[in-house]
């Protein structure tokens, strides 16, 4: 059987779940998982070989551990669930007048499903009309198939940790945005690149006006509502092509790719116009805001140290020029 790790998780199964019904030449299979949240103690079914790769019901069937306790337990305990007659094994015994009689179930082989050395679930493979006794290479392969899906959703945590560690390393929690190191990780690149095809480039260098007295005279959290807004607002007003980075407190920074210093500057005001009319509701208040800019275009000539400093110099005559200005 040849299993394809890198296939999305429901195609996955449902490929493993169909080879597998094949090879053992049983009734059916199915996967349950146990809720991640472990006060809950629910079994939850994923994937069955009744359904098709996408006929997966909205609701899931699940089990309840005060339901089925003797089944729990001997997923917890973590071998295989090796029933002959499902009807009388005393870990299947419950499911006899709820379940098995009803769809004429009468053997069971169950084999576990491990995250980090802990059970996580089971693979149940289930035979109808008659009593089967399994034995040694059929729950061996039983175990491989288990296996399998325990090396599956392992890649996917560790591809969702990987796409975590992304978040944290390129991302600022708060906005969402772009943040200060991958500022510093992609600007050199997009600099060189704009050199090399001799597109334009401008940077504009954010700061929002008085917002020292917004945290002071309503709180930290109203500060961070203010800075979610304007990422939100920032990017639906800039194009797709605008990056916007989070540079630190209260500063952004946004690169205007292909655009020369007068379109950035032009960008920057029409921002500032729907940043004006744009309310901030925390609790009963309505919090409005202004922010000043300066921005500098760049060229091979300059250095990205030379930039922020040129920017810096901008930002702080835009803010001694009365506020709310884009210097250039």
């Amino acid at each position: 059987m040849k299993v394809d790790y890198s296939a999305p998780v429901q195609v996955f199964m449902w490929q493993v779940l169909q080879d597998s019904l094949e090879t053992l030449d049983v009734s059916r299979i199915s996967v349950w998982l146990l809720n991640s949240d472990p006060e809950k103690n629910i079994l939850e079914c994923v994937a069955n070989t009744d359904w098709g790769v996408n006929d997966i019901p909205k609701d899931l069937p699940y089990l309840t551990k005060s339901d089925y306790p003797r089944y729990f337990e001997a997923i917890e305990f973590g071998a295989p669930i090796i029933a002959d007659n499902a009807h009388t094994d005393h870990r299947t015994i419950d499911f006899t007048y709820t379940y098995l009689k009803t769809e004429n179930i009468k053997s069971m082989l169950d084999t576990i499903i491990f995250s980090e050395g802990s059970p996580i679930g089971v693979v149940c493979f289930e035979q109808k009309a008659n009593f089967r006794e399994w034995n040694r290479d059929e729950v061996y392969f039983a175990e491989l198939i288990a296996d399998c899906c325990t090396y599956r959703f392992m890649a996917q945590k560790q591809a969702q940790l990987e796409d975590k560690l992304v978040n944290l390393v390129f991302y600022d929690d708060l906005t969402g945005v772009y943040n200060r190191r991958y500022f510093f990780d992609a600007i050199e690149r997009t600099i060189s690149l704009h050199v090399r095809k001799n597109l334009p480039l401008a940077i504009g260098f954010i700061d929002f006006d008085n917002f020292k007295s917004i945290n002071d005279t309503y709180g930290h959290q109203a500060g961070d509502e203010v800075l979610k807004g304007f990422s939100k607002i920032a990017q639906t007003f800039l194009r797709r092509e605008d990056l916007i980075f989070r540079f630190g407190g209260e500063e952004f920074v946004i690169v205007f790719q292909g655009v020369n210093v007068i379109e950035a500057k032009n960008a920057l005001v029409r921002l500032q116009s729907g940043v004006k009319t744009m309310l901030i509701n925390h609790g009963n208040k309505a919090l409005n805001f202004t922010f000043s800019a300066g921005v500098v275009e760049v060229h091979k000539k300059l250095s990205i140290k030379d930039v922020i400093k040129q920017a810096d110099k901008l930002l702080y005559k835009a803010k001694k020029e009365g506020k709310n200005r884009v210097e250039y």
